[in-house]
């Protein structure tokens, strides 16, 4: 393969470890004037586009991240894997609404995308929103309850029942987990922490209606 080509540039910033190669790379075929565009189609500029903001992201880079995804998503507008890169970003420099919008993109083209679920009730969770968390985690895990790759969802989910004060709700949940998984360690801590305040809280109502006695 000649490497002097956009085609070589793309193999050599795919096999790069380096982000700032492969962001060398990636810029010189978004600025070549010789793309063939029977190779180059949109959605194969929007892939370069989406490659250069990962690696930009790496170096933390998330305002020019997020740029490269713009126009990743300005070429193909479908590319849930793009919303999902601009999704994280945006959390992580503390845009929760901006990104929550992400991820209601990915679920219009994808209504059973797992990973924008689980991202769209951590940002719901970490906002306070409960109860939307856990419906969130609960379109997940509906189908396939069993799959240890998702035990961490009931975890999330037992979390967000705490949130709400739910306490014998949330340890259901983290016993979903450890029958998953059973050597899950926050889950087992969860368990004790859940069970132990359900116990108080029931010590404290019947002490409520010996007293209303």
């Amino acid at each position: 393969m000649d490497y002097d080509t956009p085609e070589g540039w793309f193999k050599l910033a795919f096999d790069s470890e380096d982000p700032e190669e492969k962001i060398e790379y990636f810029t010189l075929i978004l600025e070549s004037d010789y793309l063939d565009p029977e190779l180059w189609s949109d959605e194969a500029i929007a892939l370069v586009w989406n490659n250069k903001g990962i690696a930009l992201s790496f170096l933390g880079n998330d305002e020019e991240a997020l740029e490269c995804f713009r126009k990743s998503l300005f070429l193909n507008k479908k590319d849930t894997d793009v919303w999902c890169n601009m999704g994280v970003i945006l959390l992580n420099t503390g845009r929760s609404e901006e990104a929550i919008k992400c991820y209601n993109r990915i679920l219009a083209i994808d209504p059973e995308n797992d990973h924008a679920w689980i991202n769209k009730g951590d940002i719901l969770e970490l906002m306070g929103n409960h109860n939307e968390a856990i419906e969130c985690y609960s379109k997940v895990h509906k189908e396939i309850e069993l799959d240890s790759k998702f035990a961490v969802v009931w975890n999330k989910k037992g979390i967000s029942y705490c949130g709400l004060g739910k306490y014998e709700d949330a340890t259901k949940c983290f016993k979903r987990v450890i029958n998953i998984d059973p050597e899950h360690i926050d889950a087992i801590d969860n368990l004790k922490k859940a069970m132990e305040k359900t116990r108080r809280m029931n010590e404290d109502k019947r002490g409520t209606n010996n007293y209303l006695l």
